[in-house]
């Protein structure tokens, strides 16, 4: 395989993988603030706990560390795909290139043949 088709192929699949990391925590978001799931928790709400600011302050606080882990995926989708259209822009700049290298071939053929 050329090395311009490695890497068309590998920017392809850095865009397509950044894609799902950003689409993925909008949807699972969506699904979870609108539908009724319950926030997953990362800090136990104790079973007997009675305090109302208790319990209030670890519901925001994991309603927080889901939104970060979801920020944090968003990020990480962001670079991905920017990482995979800058190497599927490259290799259009590259093929562009090398198409004119061989038109500045041709034409200077060409200009000696007639001379």
């Amino acid at each position: 395989m050329k090395a311009e088709k490695i890497e068309k192929i590998s920017g392809y699949a850095f865009l397509i993988i950044g894609l799902i990391f950003i689409i993925l925590p909008a949807v699972l978001a969506f699904v979870m603030f609108l539908s009724g799931w319950q926030i997953p928790q990362f800090i136990p709400i104790q079973p007997g706990e009675t305090d109302s600011y208790v319990r209030a302050f670890t519901i925001f606080s994991n309603a927080c560390l889901v939104f970060f882990i979801f920020v944090i995926m968003v990020w990480a989708g962001s670079i991905l795909s920017s990482r995979g259209v800058t190497l599927i822009k490259d290799v259009k700049l590259k093929l562009v290139k090398k198409s004119l290298r061989e038109v500045e071939e041709t034409a200077e053929k060409v200009e000696s043949e007639e001379s």
